[in-house]
């Protein structure tokens, strides 16, 4: 199997694990030799059709350089070129009938027909003697320790490249962290993986490859400008909403009905909650939820359509979607996420050590926002929300709004100037808050309701539930994402197209790593 998914991975590096497992057994691939029996009708269900052809094409080439190369050395007629591109003629490379090599081994030259980058072997006589021992005993090294691995690793990736791109870095690294995960991994002291547990150490290899190209115009690798953003008022991003919202989610639209139901009694118990609504209001909420579970599919495809409902209109079918039971509880089927014990778990675990980080930064607004917080009287579910925010660089008025303690539903949609995105309305001081409302398309629709942590649930919620895009440049909401609440998918972004964890995020995340195991 492992040989199997190596093969895959130095053609598509940056395939999900479970993903590619589960395309094996499916698939009835057995050996490396089955892989050239694969068509792209095969793949469609599990890769998009680019994928595809990156598969399919580079076992392909592999295979023919092999047989032109190895088995060929001399000039040959197209009729044996014909003989030796027929199925009975192939003869895999290298590395699609072994095992990924073991990284204890020095560097060699790659095998015909390979890409040097996946057998690459990192010499590990060359690194400094503090890793040599780290990765003997499996500890982490010390943050510098591991600044001297990264230098030392990449100048031996640049005797092969002069410029590695991210898919050859991450495929290095990847088999780094499978073989030494206890040294290198992205692993939390309670054992949660961020990722494949690569990102940290992977953007750390791409940064100084960038640093050691950074005068070398021959070597940059440039991408094409991005197009022009979709804007509107004002030259304010649009908000965008649609079925590329899948990211993160396990049930973004199921195709089987629940056991016993029918489109019609699904459209009855939709009714059933109306009715509720009109009787009981958000206080039938509890008795509502049940229902909800039932209709979850009807609604997911009413959330999913394009264009998509506004968000009125969604309130007016869907009410107890708007109750904290309705939305936590729908999120929950979304994500397979908890998200109030996810969130009470994580902050418990990890506010500390955010506040003990920031208390270490030498940075002025960092300093200036502690110093009003109180241990014994601030809500610390607000301070490191915005702790995380004023790191980060990010307005708080970005995700959150201050109106005052008395301060109702119409009062905030008359007077305040609410963006399109979800927003957190706090009522009263921001470190204290008295209650909270939420706000999406400049309209309430949550709120007033105490306990500041539900508020910050409420705010994350919405965005997966209603398939909406973080705000451009967002990493405190990725932050909570990853490293609050474990949805990690390797790839991809609710900010923008991006394919990889958003380096920011995954800087502060091994920061606190780090903290956590020197503490």
């Amino acid at each position: 199997m492992e040989a199997i998914k190596g093969a895959v991975w130095s053609y598509l590096p940056g395939l999900p694990d479970d993903l590619l497992t589960t395309l094996i057994d499916e698939l009835g691939v057995e050996s490396v030799e089955d892989l050239a029996l694969m068509e792209e009708k095969d793949l469609v269900r599990y890769l998009k059709p680019i994928q595809c052809r990156k598969l399919l094409n580079g076992i392909k080439q592999g295979f023919v350089t092999i047989n032109m190369e190895v088995l060929s050395p001399h000039p040959i007629a197209s009729s044996s070129a014909n003989t030796l591109a027929s199925p009975q003629a192939f003869r895999p490379p290298h590395h699609l009938l072994s095992s990924p090599p073991s990284t204890s081994s020095s560097s060699q030259s790659p095998q015909p027909g390979m890409p040097w980058h996946v057998d690459f072997r990192v010499n590990w006589n060359q690194m400094p003697t503090a890793i040599q021992q780290a990765v003997e005993k499996e500890v982490r090294p010390m943050p510098d320790e591991k600044r001297a691995f990264v230098n030392a690793l990449v100048d031996q990736m640049m005797q092969h490249e002069r410029n590695p791109t991210r898919a050859m870095c991450h495929s290095i690294v990847r088999l780094i962290v499978r073989s030494h995960p206890k040294s290198f991994a992205d692993i939390s002291r309670q054992g949660e993986v961020v990722g494949d547990g690569c990102p940290s150490l992977l953007q750390q290899v791409k940064t100084r490859v960038e640093y050691k190209t950074r005068n070398n115009t021959l070597a940059r690798r440039r991408r094409s400008r991005e197009g022009r953003r979709n804007t509107g008022v004002a030259g304010e991003s649009r908000l965008t909403r649609g079925p590329v919202d899948q990211y993160g989610c396990v049930r973004w639209c199921p195709a089987e009905l629940p056991e016993g139901e029918t489109e019609a009694t699904l459209e009855d118990s939709k009714r059933d909650l109306l009715c509720l609504y009109t009787e009981e209001g958000m206080g039938g909420a509890e008795r509502a939820e049940p229902l909800m579970v039932r209709t979850y599919i009807i609604l997911r495809r009413y959330l999913n359509r394009m264009p998509a409902p506004a968000m009125l209109e969604v309130k007016e079918e869907w009410p107890f979607l708007f109750s904290q039971r309705g939305l936590f509880s729908h999120f929950g089927i979304l994500t397979d996420v908890n998200i109030l014990q996810k969130l009470q778990e994580a902050l418990g675990q990890r506010g500390q050590t955010i506040l003990h980080f920031c208390q270490k930064l030498d940075n002025p607004k960092i300093r200036e926002f502690l110093a009003s917080y109180d241990p014994e009287g601030s809500e610390k579910v607000a301070c490191i929300l915005q702790l995380l925010m004023v790191y980060f660089k990010e307005p708080t008025e970005k995700l959150m709004l201050e109106v005052d303690t008395c301060a109702t539903a119409a009062d905030v949609v008359n007077t305040a100037a609410l963006p399109s995105t979800p927003c957190l309305i706090i009522q009263g001081d921001t470190m204290k808050p008295s209650g909270w409302m939420l706000s999406i398309e400049g309209q309430v629709v949550m709120g007033p309701h105490p306990f500041f942590l539900h508020g910050v649930a409420a705010l994350f919620s919405s965005y997966y539930v209603f398939n909406l895009k973080y705000p451009v440049g967002s990493c405190t909401l990725e932050f909570i994402q990853r490293c609050f609440l474990g949805i990690n998918p390797e790839k991809g972004s609710k900010a923008k197209k991006r394919s990889s964890i958003n380096p920011h995020v995954s800087t502060l995340h091994r920061k606190l790593i780090d903290l956590e195991w020197s503490a």
